[in-house]
């Protein structure tokens, strides 16, 4: 098995664990972390993806795309929904990155809600020393976290990124110490976990928004949200407490 959960509490814990292939991304693979994670929002309020310490995941699988010409790829739907998982969970997701994210690898972190790396961590697309690009995303999702000038220049060079980089251009939220990177990435997830689970899924809605429509569409959508969020018990409970401490 090439794919672990476990649980922590109402946290979930993805481990992509093939570490002779670091990781590397297949349509078996990408079927079976659509299997663990299908409608995990069910029962868990947060999820955490991790890998290995070589790597989170390397890309794809080189080995599965050497044959594939335009007309198989494209009649086999060769990256299809499954590939995107991660963006269809409806609870706030956090990757723990540690060695290489490349590739689909990099597009896998990028899926996710929050970055945690280690200092160890290696950001990149290296496709186009394949001669290929990004695939599941990456064009579109790094364009809005560093801008289109860094993003090209990334992608068009295909170099990698540090995690002192990433962390730099708001790739990553954090970075710490290899050996404390789950331990931390946990408590982190450990936190979100205990606020309004209302409150958390659209706070993610709302950012996921404002990467897609304008300002002014967005402010409205969010306004919508916040509303909403005072018919909750979670806000009752809140706003008593507060009121009782003062």
């Amino acid at each position: 098995m090439s794919v672990e959960l476990s649980e922590r509490g109402l946290v979930a814990l993805l481990t992509l664990n093939n570490p002779a292939k670091l990781n590397a991304l297949s349509g078996d693979f990408m079927n079976e972390i659509h299997q663990k994670i299908h409608d995990i929002d069910k029962k868990f309020n947060v999820l955490v993806v991790t890998g290995c310490s070589r790597a989170f995941a390397a890309g794809v699988d080189v080995h599965e795309i050497q044959e594939l010409s335009h007309e198989r790829a494209y009649l086999e739907n060769f990256i299809d929904h499954r590939w995107e998982s991660i963006l269809d969970v409806k609870i706030p997701v956090i990757a723990a990155v540690s060695g290489y994210a490349l590739g689909g690898g990099f597009e896998l972190a990028l899926m996710c809600d929050i970055v945690v790396a280690s200092e160890t961590a290696i950001f990149g697309f290296p496709e186009v020393n394949l001669g290929l690009m990004p695939g599941m995303g990456g064009t579109q999702m790094l364009t809005s976290i560093v801008g289109p000038k860094i993003a090209s220049e990334i992608m068009m060079t295909g170099r990698f990124v540090t995690a002192a980089e990433a962390l730099s251009l708001g790739i990553v939220s954090r970075l710490t110490d290899e050996n404390l990177l789950l331990e931390q990435t946990l408590e982190l997830a450990q936190k979100i976990s205990e606020k309004s689970t209302m409150s958390t899924r659209m706070i993610k809605d709302a950012v996921r928004l404002a990467q897609n429509v304008g300002l002014a569409q967005g402010i409205k959508f969010e306004r919508q949200m916040f509303r909403s969020l005072f018919s909750t018990s979670f806000k009752q409970k809140g706003v008593a407490a507060f009121l009782e401490k003062k």
